[in-house]
């Protein structure tokens, strides 16, 4: 057996098993926020709500705030949907939640929100796509954990961990 050329084959090939298995369970499309730990872009948005009302973010300080950019269109948001609404009744009061509804009519809005059960917290309608171009959304669902600061703490894309997401808030409250 030739050791010279078995030893070459494994210092090449040892690297490479290396870096290909490094990157098993972590998700290709996900990208980090360089948001996190910096205060959150702050915007003022129109409001699902019938009455011409806007909400700026900067209204919410005082108390964490979960931020979930979503769409109609969007498969996985259907199925997130109601676990955002179970958390928002399981933290009323004490931890503010807002929908953000990205690239929507307010026509489908009204019309899903009805289908899946109503509006359980406000609604705003991302107008020329700001916040989400602010916040960097690259796929939907994304949401941002805010603390009462107004500083993002954390970022979940697809359908959010609510195990994650409540011992966060836990430990922001």
């Amino acid at each position: 057996m030739n050791w010279k050329v078995l030893l070459v084959g494994l210092a090449l090939v040892v690297p490479l098993v290396w870096v290909l298995g490094s990157g098993f369970g972590k998700d290709p499309q996900y990208i980090p926020s360089p948001l996190i730990g910096k205060p959150a872009p702050d915007f003022t948005l129109p409001m699902l709500d019938g009455e011409g009302r806007t909400l700026h973010l900067a209204e919410l300080r005082g108390k964490p705030t979960l931020l979930n950019f979503w769409a109609t269109w969007c498969d996985t948001c259907r199925v997130e949907h109601p676990i955002l609404v179970s958390l928002s009744r399981t933290y009323a009061g004490r931890v503010n939640f807002v929908g953000v509804a990205y690239l929507d009519t307010e026509p489908k809005l009204r019309g899903w929100l009805a289908a899946h059960g109503g509006m359980a917290f406000p609604t705003l309608i991302d107008v020329g796509s700001t916040a989400a171009v602010a916040f960097g959304v690259g796929r939907l669902p994304e949401s941002y954990l805010i603390d009462a600061e107004g500083i993002i703490r954390e970022k979940y894309f697809g359908v959010v961990p609510s195990a994650e997401v409540i011992t966060t808030l836990e430990e922001m409250l």
